[in-house]
């Protein structure tokens, strides 16, 4: 059984080089919807950090959690 989810975002910027941070998140007892909402909450979390310094942050941050959230569900949907 699949009790935790890792969530990790290893986000590559233009002329930058890659970060990478994780959350992990727990699956137990939850709804889907729980689950994609603590993905989401996580993916805020993990992008926050690693975005944290870019030039054009907003677009950066929007881009990274949207791919993450993106990454994190098709992973899921593989276990």
């Amino acid at each position: 059984m699949i009790r935790t989810a890792l969530i990790a975002a290893v986000v590559a910027f233009a002329a930058s080089s890659a970060s990478a941070s994780e959350v992990r998140v727990s699956l137990v007892g939850k709804s889907a919807e729980q689950i994609n909402a603590d993905i989401l909450d996580a993916a805020r979390t993990v992008c926050a950090k690693d975005v944290a310094g870019e030039t054009m942050i907003l677009g950066a941050y929007g881009r990274c959690v949207k791919a993450t959230v993106q990454v994190t569900q098709q992973k899921l949907a593989a276990l």
